[in-house]
């Protein structure tokens, strides 16, 4: 249940941005893993309703970016503004925040989470499609000095070779092969990122495809970590077939570099292979979860070419 203090911290929220708006009622949305998710309904001065998502970030956002409340505030400006498949930002509550932290308010968009479509391949190519739109995204005469490069993240995960007490053995089987490749001699020139690119970050509506959320892990690097990361969730979700399904789609309406997709597979592998009891459900024990997560390392290794570069094979 609501209580009186937040309720009078969103009351104040929606007098900041629209004072002559007033605040009919808020709840959390479950299931939010990274950002505690409110959904503001409003009462306009005109009568209208109007629904708004409000996003407050936790400790292990703050503690990798700072920032990121002002950070996807202002990529989701881009965002909209090119046309994409995103939420509207409407507010970002950083002078004297009335929360702990720095929290934004984007327009709330209609659509579920859809884990379970009828028509998975479909599905995948839509999310193919919108993923090449954000890495087409024009942003020339743009600042982008904001955002985060992946290539640091890369060089610190990698960095961590060396450290016994904070990797797995399960890790460093995979680092032993990612560290001599990197940096990667010609990557594909850099584009915004999601950072998170899956379907648990889509909103779907009478099968289509209505918005991509949760922009918090944006960053500033080459296209195929996001192909990558899409690659092994869909893996999981759906098979190896849908997955290149995507891939294949992927490339033919944005069709970059993939010489380095099996470097970024594997970079994928590593990020997640202690994290793979998370992803277990009732369906798929962690048994499985683990024998597509081995298969993915496989397909990969066998695609690696000289300094990380690939078969130009994508299966």
């Amino acid at each position: 249940m609501a209580t009186v203090a937040a309720s009078r911290r969103f009351k104040k929220l929606v007098h900041r941005f629209d004072p002559q708006a007033r605040l009919r009622n808020h709840r959390s949305l479950p299931g939010g893993y990274s950002a505690d998710v409110t959904v503001l309904e409003l009462e306009t001065e005109d009568g209208a309703i109007r629904k708004l998502i409000h996003r407050l970030h936790g400790a292990v956002d703050l503690k990798q970016n700072p920032n990121v409340a002002s950070d996807e505030y202002r990529v989701l400006q881009l965002a909209h503004s090119a046309g994409l498949a995103s939420p509207a930002p409407v507010y970002l509550d950083v002078t004297d925040p009335l929360f702990p932290t720095p929290s934004l308010v984007v327009e709330y968009v209609e659509g579920v989470t859809d884990l379970k479509p009828e028509d998975p391949a479909d599905y995948v190519r839509q999310m193919a499609r919108e993923l090449a739109r954000i890495h087409r995204m024009a942003t020339a005469g743009r600042d982008l000095d904001f955002l985060l490069r992946l290539e640091d993240d890369c060089t610190e995960s990698l960095g961590r070779q060396g450290d016994p007490d904070i990797v797995s053995t399960d890790e460093r089987a995979l680092l032993d092969l990612l560290v001599p490749c990197w940096p990667l001699p010609r990557p594909n020139p850099p584009v915004v990122l999601h950072g998170d690119y899956w379907p648990g970050n889509t909103l779907w509506q009478d099968g289509r495809l209505t918005a991509v959320i949760d922009w918090e892990d944006t960053r500033r690097g080459d296209p195929l970590f996001d192909v990558s990361n899409a690659r092994f969730e869909i893996l999981m979700l759906f098979g190896p077939e849908i997955m290149d399904t995507f891939t294949r789609h992927y490339e033919s309406v944005n069709p970059v570099d993939f010489g380095d997709l099996p470097w970024w597979d594997l970079y994928t592998a590593m990020r997640t292979v202690n994290k793979l009891d998370f992803l277990a459900t009732e369906e798929r024990d962690e048994s499985l979860i683990r024998a597509d997560h081995h298969w993915f390392v496989e397909q990969a290794r066998n695609r690696m070419g000289p300094r990380g570069s690939a078969a130009r094979s994508r299966k």
